[in-house]
């Protein structure tokens, strides 16, 4: 069952639940997905308010990149309209140690550190969100149970890695494969995925 986003879609997509999801649900969640909240709200607050994402949970996200640069006080830093928003963790090597937030070697990376100068002003938006390292298994299922959207390439893609995936649409259960081939001829601009991880696919390598 999916959790309604604080701000609903201005143009509603068409739904599509995937159950169980195979690993390749990784690749999507990977390259982006976008959700419709509230921006212009701090870091902090919009993982906890629009995400829903508990200490816990935001604990477990030791490298947040907004915008592509690393965000080391999410307190401060300012969601702005159609922002990408990463979130990582155990990233290998001095560079993935150099991205944690308010790293002891933080200096390394002074050029590309966000800085914000702009104060909160909350107001619906839509954000892109993408998931790597540790992190990809241990919220993933967090964002497919309340529904993310997804493009059309997207969808292909994933179809391509799990083609005998149920996909449901439009009351209608297919094959991922099938689906894929039914939505080639016209396809939407995105839909609105929902999706159940199992313990069997959650854990699986990258894709």
């Amino acid at each position: 069952m999916s959790i309604p986003l604080a701000v609903s879609d201005p143009s509603p997509a068409r739904s599509i639940h995937i159950e169980p999801a195979g690993p390749a649900w990784q690749l999507i969640m990977q390259s982006g997905v976008g959700l419709w909240a509230r921006v212009g709200l701090t870091v902090a607050d919009f993982l906890t308010q629009e995400l829903g994402l508990s200490e816990e949970q935001q604990g477990q996200a030791d490298v947040l990149m907004l915008d592509g640069m690393p965000v080391d006080d999410p307190a401060t830093a300012i969601v702005p309209p159609n922002a990408r928003l990463a979130l990582a963790a155990g990233l290998p090597g001095i560079v993935g140690l150099s991205l944690k937030k308010d790293s002891a070697i933080k200096v390394l990376r002074a050029t590309i550190t966000h800085f914000e100068q702009d104060s909160p002003d909350p107001r619906p938006g839509r954000v892109t969100l993408c998931l790597y390292s540790l992190v990809l298994p241990l919220l993933a299922g967090h964002f497919l149970r309340r529904g993310v959207l997804i493009s059309h390439q997207q969808f292909q893609r994933y179809a391509g890695r799990s083609p005998s995936d149920n996909c449901r649409l439009d009351g209608r259960v297919w094959p991922a494969a099938e689906l894929a081939r039914e939505l080639a001829g016209a396809p939407p601009a995105e839909f609105l995925l929902t999706a159940v991880i199992t313990p069997e696919t959650e854990g699986q390598p990258h894709v």
